[in-house]
């Protein structure tokens, strides 16, 4: 792995995880320094975040994670709904069997990993999302997996860790997955694409009404 590759892999690591938060400064010579490197690579990766929407560059400032307002979070998941729900569609008529057996074995290691947790929410870090890149995978479709595995994957995945912390999400989102899972088990594109476009929204106003709760409603508008 490139030293670029593996900044950039850690600073969306440091973001899954909500050690840096939506406005906080992403610090250089901090990075630099915790992953034993120069800062060339760092500045190259923070480069490469910039581009994805993740973070804002500042003048004097450095760079800082985006913060979304509610207008922008509303129009992000218009997108990842009707995507996401056509991927879903897709999943059910082309995953092979092993994949999709693959679907239940990732739930039932979720699951176990919320019992083993102090509270009901999905676990820090890519565990919600790799479910999600799974069926983003399994839909066979390059333009929907170009969307939102790759052009909208930090931003997406900056948002879930938001609405991630919301206590009760984590076992309704756990049922809400596996529910779309048989489905697509079953080959029934119609209910697999209905059941995601739900839980999308579901995910929406959770987040939503936490961003309401912590009065981020007003939040500066980056997207």
């Amino acid at each position: 792995m490139l030293l670029a590759d593996r900044a950039t892999a850690y600073i969306r690591h440091l973001i899954a995880l909500r050690r840096l938060g939506p406005g906080d400064r992403v610090n250089e010579v901090d990075i630099a320094s915790q992953l034993q490197i120069s800062r060339g690579p760092v500045r190259e990766a923070i480069r490469r975040l910039c581009s994805t929407g993740l973070l804002i560059g500042e003048r004097n400032f450095g760079s800082r994670v985006v913060r979304l307002d509610e207008d922008s979070v509303q129009r992000l998941y218009e997108v990842r709904e009707a995507l996401e729900a056509m991927a879903a569609r897709l999943s059910a008529e082309r995953m092979t069997q092993p994949e999709k057996r693959a679907l239940v074995v990732m739930l039932d290691e979720h699951e176990a990993a919320i019992a083993d947790g102090s509270s009901d929410a999905y676990p820090a870090g890519s565990t919600d999302w790799d479910f999600h890149l799974a069926i983003l995978r399994g839909a066979r479709n390059e333009i929907v997996w170009r969307i939102c595995g790759h052009d909208l994957r930090d931003l997406i995945s900056l948002v879930r860790s938001r609405h991630g912390t919301m206590q009760g999400r984590g076992k309704r989102a756990l049922q809400e997955h596996r529910w779309i899972s048989e489905a697509i088990a079953e080959g029934d594109a119609d209910l697999a694409g209905l059941l995601m476009a739900k839980h999308i929204r579901a995910s929406r106003e959770t987040l939503l009404a936490l961003m309401r709760r912590d009065g981020e409603k007003a939040w500066p508008t980056d997207l």
